[in-house]
């Protein structure tokens, strides 16, 4: 979850804008990461090198730069260590004690979901505070070479699409299967085919999505090019709540995957297995044992 909370302020210049619906995928997503790794302490030991080469993708900082920088991710993760992974540890352990005793069912996933979306608010709100000021310091040049990294990974990833959007479709597949998996193990033919009707019904607009990241990446660049009073607050606000520039034909439509999204978790879950149902309770308290020694340490 920490990879997240700091990634996430980069990773919007990419603007993906998928406001609360985004941030619990993220939430979600980082979950994912650290469990695909060797060890889930390791993974978190090293979110903060990794972050800084997402960063480094997009602006080349100067000396000075890399220290500011360097020095608001440590303090962010040491506060992360120290308030917020006992917070999730505790939150798992209720969670996988429910799933266990079958006082856990698809009516339940909303709630969880909220819960996530205090973690990323709580946590967003601090890294932010740590890494906007860093803003100041960016020189001219540094906000060209910005939109320049930009606009050339936004084409890039359109162009992956037009080449190939079978493969595409078979990404999205494959990422399902494979998040469903890490939670419950091997899934069944009744759950494959509710994965795979997923995808095939749930639209999936690239054009339209890349008109968004367009619209955000300009209003982004605008606020850090003029730098108005008041302007690193309107920062924060452009990152946090994307959505404030959706059009009516994206609200509607990631409000309908929304909708569907929520769908197929409930019919997934509605199907797991006992082998399944334990596997989820096994995989919870592992991550909540992590969570505590890395608090720990």
């Amino acid at each position: 979850m920490y990879g997240v909370d700091g990634y996430r302020l980069f990773q919007a210049g990419r603007g993906t804008g998928g406001g609360r619906r985004w941030r619990r995928t993220l939430l979600i997503s980082c979950l994912l990461l650290l469990a695909s790794c060797s060890s889930i302490q390791f993974a978190y030991n090293q979110l903060d090198r990794w972050m800084r080469w997402q960063i480094d993708d997009y602006v080349d900082f100067n000396d000075r730069q890399e220290l500011m920088l360097r020095q608001s991710l440590d303090q962010f993760h040491i506060w992360h260590r120290r308030t917020q992974l006992p917070r999730y540890a505790d939150s798992l352990e209720e969670l996988a004690a429910r799933v266990d005793s079958r006082d856990f069912g698809p009516e339940d996933l909303p709630a969880v979901e909220a819960q996530l979306e205090e973690f990323w608010e709580t946590s967003s709100a601090q890294l932010y505070d740590l890494l906007l000021p860093l803003s100041a310091t960016l020189t001219r040049d540094q906000v060209r070479e910005l939109a320049q990294e930009m606009r050339e990974k936004r084409e890039e990833s359109l162009e992956k699409w037009q080449k190939s959007p079978e493969k595409i479709e078979q990404k999205r597949r494959k990422r399902i299967r494979k998040q469903s998996e890490r939670w419950l193990g091997s899934l069944n033919d009744e759950q494959e085919q509710l994965i795979s009707a997923w995808v095939h019904q749930v639209a999936y607009n690239p054009l339209l999505r890349d008109q968004q990241r367009q619209k955000w990446q300009a209003a982004f660049l605008d606020l850090l090019w003029r730098r108005p009073e008041g302007y690193q607050e309107k920062l924060r606000d452009l990152i946090d709540n994307p959505q404030q520039l959706w059009s009516a034909e994206y609200r509607q439509l990631q409000e309908e995957r929304q909708r569907r999204a929520r769908q197929l978790g409930e019919k997934i879950f509605a199907t797991i297995t006992d082998r399944q149902r334990n596997h989820l309770t096994r995989t919870l308290r592992e991550y909540a044992r992590d969570f505590r020694t890395l608090s720990a340490q």
